[in-house]
């Protein structure tokens, strides 16, 4: 990929995660390259990049439009973060350093200070927690030394904030559940527990599920 490609693929992504562009929003690659200031090449090549991440979909006939996820489809990205970070625990639990629970306890604490802080609205809340949580399960990722592991779950984990926040806000009392279950991994981590840090890091990520599909239970976690 050359850099001009690098650089409709950087904006684009990030516009996308921070709802610059909605969910089914059509992106027109003759408005991208004006505003990103590269060619409409470079505008396909990051299209093509951001296709394969399942963050853009092409329709034949109709365009490319910033991929919508349906109730199904997240639950399934879900069970794929469950299986793939549950993976990842066991690996940081044998290769990971007291640097790397460290670095987990800042992300934590935190989050914990942010539920202090006033806010202007539930919004700014969730973003702010949005961004701290993928930095702690990107820490965990971190902590495995699997590059390929880091890179399967990396579109997993930063889905778009729009996508989610259309399905359900999860509100200061479950981001504060949800910290507290940050502090058990910690904790398992630390204490170099396999077993109990992945069913910590597989249950984290089955109840973090938008509430519509909270009325699911956890049987399907014997078969991860």
């Amino acid at each position: 990929m050359t850099r001009a490609s690098s650089l409709a693929y950087n904006n684009i992504r990030e516009l996308i995660m921070n709802g610059g562009f909605l969910p089914g929003e059509r992106l027109l690659e003759e408005e991208l390259a004006q505003r990103i200031g590269v060619s409409r090449t470079s505008i396909r090549d990051a299209l093509r990049r951001l296709s394969a991440e399942g963050l853009v979909r092409t329709e034949a006939n109709r365009g490319t439009f910033v991929a919508q996820f349906n109730s199904t489809e997240l639950n399934e990205i879900f069970q794929l973060r469950a299986v793939l970070e549950g993976h990842a625990t066991v690996l940081a639990v044998v290769n990971g350093q007291a640097h790397h629970w460290d670095a987990l306890a800042e992300v934590a604490t935190e989050i914990d200070r942010q539920l202090n802080q006033p806010v202007a609205s539930d919004a700014e809340r969730y973003a702010r927690f949005q961004a701290s949580n993928t930095r702690f399960h990107g820490l965990i990722l971190q902590a495995s030394g699997s590059q390929r592991l880091q890179g399967l779950a990396r579109s997993l984990i930063e889905l778009p904030l729009v996508t989610m926040k259309q399905h359900a806000w999860p509100g200061e009392v479950r981001i504060r559940r949800s910290n507290d279950q940050h502090w058990e991994i910690i904790e398992s981590l630390r204490a170099r527990d396999p077993l109990l840090a992945r069913l910590r890091v597989q249950t984290h990520i089955i109840t973090a599920r938008p509430k519509a599909m909270l009325s699911q239970d956890l049987m399907s976690m014997a078969m991860l």
